[in-house]
């Protein structure tokens, strides 16, 4: 594996440019460790990066790779049926910061979402197509249009769950709506306990996985080999999309890819 990165460390380092110009994803922890991108499954990849582009995504292309960037996060689209909505997992919905209330409610009604929590001003929960639950809530002084903001997790054990991610990523150790948060640069993880036992985890569901850039993947599979968590797929470096990835879960089911390189796709998608 160290010769795999190793070799493919220069075709990274070629295409990265000054932190002014990359990717949307923020500047990492002490852990080499930022919010990175979110994967969901869905039945027409066309019809959902149209939804996503409406809310703001940027089309970018790294080889065959093609996310869609926000400030903050990537959101990468896979091709088939999920097995249940995001709601009914561990991975409940993820949220975004916005400037303009009316505006992203009139996109989320464009897009065929489904609103079922309304405050009037400032926050708005919907059921996009197919399966994944969003939320935006209003930042005005935000110069962005809509920004990533957090995933929200709901296990069983919030408290414990959260611990895990101050371990194994170096989060902080945040709070919020009086609700624990594991607070990483670009993002945050949120947690809210499910009064109904652990939920469904995500592999093969609307979001399929989650997540963070590393910059160093070697490096940080070394700290989670000493801290005994096993890896669903090992690392490796694939030239075709430019990234070095790995994957492993949570204690409670959430799919969690690691990822190197992300940070740098910075080419438009050509289409």
């Amino acid at each position: 594996m160290k010769t795999i990165i190793r070799t493919l460390l220069p075709v990274l380092a070629a295409v990265t440019l000054s932190q002014t110009t990359l990717a949307q994803t923020a500047a990492p922890n002490a852990t080499g460790i930022s919010a990175g991108h979110t994967h969901l499954i869905v039945p027409d990849v066309a019809k959902h990066r149209e939804i996503w582009k409406t809310l703001g995504g940027v089309e970018r292309s790294s080889g065959r790779l093609q996310p869609l960037m926000f400030p903050g996060m990537f959101i990468l689209l896979r091709e088939g049926e999920p097995s249940t909505a995001s709601i009914n997992t561990t991975a409940n919905h993820i949220g975004f910061t916005v400037n303009d209330y009316e505006d992203y409610k009139a996109r989320l009604e464009s897009v065929g979402a489904s609103i079922f929590y309304d405050d009037g001003s400032n926050q708005v929960l919907a059921d996009l197509p197919d399966g994944v639950r969003f939320e935006f809530a209003v930042d005005p002084e935000q110069v962005e249009p809509i920004r990533f903001h957090h995933t929200h997790l709901s296990p069983a054990d919030a408290e414990g769950l959260r611990q895990w991610y101050v371990d194994v990523f170096g989060a902080e150790v945040g709070e919020r709506r009086n609700l624990p948060s594991a607070v990483i640069p670009g993002g945050r993880v949120d947690f809210i306990p499910n009064r109904n036992g652990d939920p469904l985890p995500t592999q093969g569901t609307a979001i399929d996985h989650i997540g963070f850039e590393v910059t160093d993947l070697q490096a940080f599979a070394t700290r989670l080999e000493g801290m005994g968590i096993a890896f669903d797929r090992a690392p490796e470096c694939i030239e075709a999309i430019n990234l070095c990835i790995a994957f492993i879960t949570d204690p409670k089911g959430t799919y969690i890819e690691l990822t190197q390189g992300l940070a740098n796709i910075t080419e438009p998608a050509s289409r």
